[in-house]
């Protein structure tokens, strides 16, 4: 199956066209700014690039929060858009899984970061699995001074939130909580089709006229 995949939930998103388990092309979106302009042209180059037809996608996938307000509401329109266009399939990936997905082999907890804004922060902890992430709890939001009593090693973090208040982190942080490398701390859609994937086979799907972002908190 063909699976489109949009990723708008964080300053750094992205699209993916996926055939089975194999990525055909991944385009960068580099700021929220562009999405609204960047979107369905970014669609359509995927397209043309790879040589397929819209009516060709199988299933859309989307990154569901929480994260940018402006950036969600912008995926989930789009996606639902074409989903409707092409009676196909819409799956929802939790966005904070989404970046834990990208650390699958990891022995110990996996700790999810998103800058929440004003001082805060969301927070996700997972266990590793190859299939999809293990929810160890449910997604918090929470001020980030209230953060590192929860970080216990043996910990690997992750997230955009890393950069965001990396210089309180490495203050108060032990020295033996790992923080995963830069370029995998941002979401890809790529990862979002590989657990949209999963979420196919077990008949998780979503109707576009349900699906709605996870904030966390009231859209400001």
């Amino acid at each position: 199956m063909l699976i489109l995949a949009l990723d708008t939930a964080t300053e750094q998103g992205s699209l993916a066209l996926v055939a089975a388990d194999r990525l055909l092309l991944e385009y960068s979106l580099e700021s929220p700014g562009a999405y609204l302009t960047r979107l369905m042209p970014g669609v359509e180059a995927l397209l043309q690039a790879t040589g397929r037809r819209l009516e060709e996608v199988g299933a859309i996938a989307v990154s569901q929060g929480p994260g940018n307000f402006t950036g969600l509401r912008l995926g989930l329109a789009t996606a639902k858009g074409l989903a409707w266009a092409l009676a196909c399939p819409l799956v929802a990936v939790p966005t904070l899984e989404v970046l834990a997905a990208q650390l699958p082999f990891q022995p110990h907890p996996v700790g999810v970061l998103l800058d929440a804004k004003r001082q805060e922060v969301f927070f996700g902890l997972f266990r590793g699995r190859p299939e999809r992430p293990e929810p160890l709890a449910d997604p918090i939001r929470l001020p980030v001074s209230l953060l590192p009593p929860r970080l216990k090693p043996p910990l690997t973090l992750t997230g955009p939130g890393l950069n965001a208040y990396r210089d309180f982190l490495e203050e108060v942080l032990p020295r033996d909580i790992h923080w995963a490398p830069p370029e995998i701390r941002y979401p890809r859609a790529f990862t979002v089709a590989r657990l949209a994937r999963w979420r196919l086979e077990q008949g998780l799907t979503t109707p576009p006229a349900q699906l709605t972002p996870t904030y966390l908190r009231p859209a400001l």
